[in-house]
């Protein structure tokens, strides 16, 4: 019996025999784009979950005859892009299969969109793109091994199925040397029109190959095994966060340094998202292709929410940005309804996401230049954690009539304050309320309140403050998933009790110099302890780099405990 997860793996994938993160596959590329899914999805979303099951069965049912078509010519689906396909054909006749694929696909197409749905007949188009030469495959990842199509050939497809309008097949000049006379007419853009409306060519043997080399397990991603593993193909519509990540230099790297370089480059780029995400709970969607280069898409709240989904997905891109990459990568993230679920036929399926949402966070991506993160402002509205950023120039992009707005996003600057509205009556607290004002008076005392979420912990803090308008206050908040600093928490208390505001890490440095020169001289030596506490970088003393990692910690608490005494008694 077959593994759940090994119809959502690509068959080159899993059959891939030896440890090496490269290979080449002589062959020919088939991408077909198929336009009308997100305007169905849109128009499915406002009947909730039947109107998800609809939407999977549609998508199964046109996916299923188009992949039909492909895998009994030999072909095999690399990568399912949400509404696109990149198809391999790697049999000895692999140009012909893959045309008499894409023209059988259309047809197909064609057929399937004739049946109704609850919301009228679907209007569905496809464009497509051949393309034919050494196919560079990679597989790389650490928390899961991930295939990542790339190189020249895989950017000339890009670029195929780009030039090709709806209902339009074109094929590059290395594809079209390999087809009979005729198949072949006017030239458009770098490649030629297919005029073949119908091929009839024999379909290729099978060799009967079904050996897994790697675990399927091991090539679905963290945030996905679950879901896959359970065998439950559920779907539905949900407020989701979505982010794509551009990278691009992949066909430089090959051309220039090498394959094993290009592989050592993707290896770099996807190990730092994987640390990311799987840090923040993020999940690790798939990955896709683009000229000389690829996106990888991620979702929070999909396929299952925790909290926090927009600040969760904005710190992972932001670690990602901050990573230290030989590619040139950019980000967009977006929040709103998508459609998410398993697609796909018996023998081959993929988890995806969506709807215009997905979209439009393609497009943010696109728009951002290197190195930057672009977020729609519905997702740093309800981040938990707080980012500096700049407004952006309303903007044009793909599918939108109006203007778009957006920010780019730099470095975090703190913590949401948690809005507690005192507008209601306060009631049903008084023996609570009486005994944390009589110990706040007494002072001295450390309390500890607590209780399950929602019970009103915080709002009786509120009011247990308000009768001492006089007395400092400092509020410490911890964020989900910040393992990477014992003392997050207290960061932004630490900066605000020694006057160090948020900016860039020099302007941080300086202040904090400044002020413990003003404050606490004596305590100088040990001013990159107090870095760590803050999270601003401050190089290492003769004092503290000598200190034993194990024992740092325990240090950097003394002479945070010892600052405080001097800010006290100041």
């Amino acid at each position: 019996m077959n593994s759940p997860f090994r119809r959502f793996v690509p068959r080159m994938a899993w059959q891939w025999e030896d440890d090496s993160r490269w290979r080449a596959v002589d062959g020919s590329l088939l991408f077909v784009d198929i336009s009308g899914f997100t305007a169905l999805s849109e128009r499915l979303a406002a009947r909730g979950r039947i109107g998800a099951e609809e939407l999977t069965a549609v998508l199964g049912r046109v996916f299923g005859v188009m992949l039909d078509a492909v895998y009994a010519r030999g072909g095999s689906m690399l990568k399912f892009g949400g509404d696109a396909l990149l198809l391999l054909f790697d049999s000895e006749d692999h140009a012909m299969q893959a045309t008499a694929s894409a023209v059988e696909m259309r047809a197909a197409l064609r057929e399937a969109a004739k049946q109704p749905t609850s919301v009228g007949r679907i209007a569905l188009r496809m464009s497509s793109g051949i393309a034919t030469g050494p196919v560079d495959l990679f597989l790389v990842g650490n928390s899961h091994r991930e295939l990542i199509v790339g190189g020249p050939t895989t950017s000339m497809v890009n670029l195929m199925e780009g030039t090709a309008d709806a209902s339009e097949i074109v094929v590059s000049p290395e594809t079209a040397a390999l087809l009979p006379n005729g198949f072949v007419g006017d030239p458009k853009g770098r490649g030629l029109l297919l005029r073949k409306r119908r091929v009839d060519h024999p379909l290729p043997g099978t060799d009967g190959a079904n050996h897994e080399s790697v675990p399927p397990e091991s090539l679905v991603p963290i945030g996905l095994r679950e879901v896959i593993g359970s065998g439950v193909d559920d779907s539905e519509h949900r407020v989701a966060s979505i982010g794509f990540i551009g990278y691009t230099g992949t066909d430089t790297t090959l051309a220039l340094s090498g394959p094993d370089a290009a592989a050592a480059a993707l290896e770099q780029l996807v190990t730092a998202v994987q640390a990311a995400v799987d840090a923040e709970h993020v999940t690790f969607l798939a990955s896709d292709v683009a000229g000389d280069g690829g996106k990888i898409i991620l979702a929070a709240g999909v396929p299952t929410g925790r909290g926090d989904d927009e600040g969760r997905i904005l710190r992972a891109a932001r670690s990602i940005l901050d990573s230290e990459q030989s590619l040139n990568i950019r980000i967009g993230v977006n929040r709103g309804h998508v459609f998410s679920g398993a697609v796909g036929i018996e023998r081959r399926a993929t988890y995806t996401v969506m709807g215009d949402t997905v979209n439009l966070a393609a497009r943010l991506m696109t728009a951002a230049p290197p190195g930057a993160l672009y977020a729609h402002p519905s997702v740093l509205d309800r981040s938990s954690t707080l980012f500096r950023t700049e407004a952006l120039e309303k903007f044009q992009v793909k599918g939108k009539t109006e203007a778009v707005e957006a920010y780019e996003v730099g470095d975090e600057t703190g913590h949401r304050p948690r809005e507690t509205t005192r507008d209601l009556v306060f009631s049903g607290r008084d023996v609570e309320l009486a005994r944390l004002d009589e110990l706040i008076s007494v002072g001295g005392s450390t309390v500890t309140i607590d209780g399950e979420s929602g019970i009103g912990k915080t709002r009786l803090t509120t009011e247990a403050m308000a009768l001492h308008p006089d007395l400092p206050t400092v509020v410490a908040q911890g964020e989900p998933a910040r393992f990477e600093s014992p003392y997050w928490a207290f960061r932004d208390p630490l900066r605000t009790l020694i006057g160090v505001e948020p900016g860039p890490q020099p302007e941080m440095r300086t202040a904090l110099t400044d002020a413990i020169t003003r404050r606490a001289p004596d305590l100088l030596h040990l001013l990159p302890l107090l870095g760590d506490a803050t999270q601003i970088d401050i190089a290492d003393t003769p004092e503290t780099a000598d200190l034993d990692a194990r024992f740092r910690p325990t240090k950097t608490a003394e002479t945070v405990a010892a600052l405080l005494e001097r800010l006290i008694d100041g």
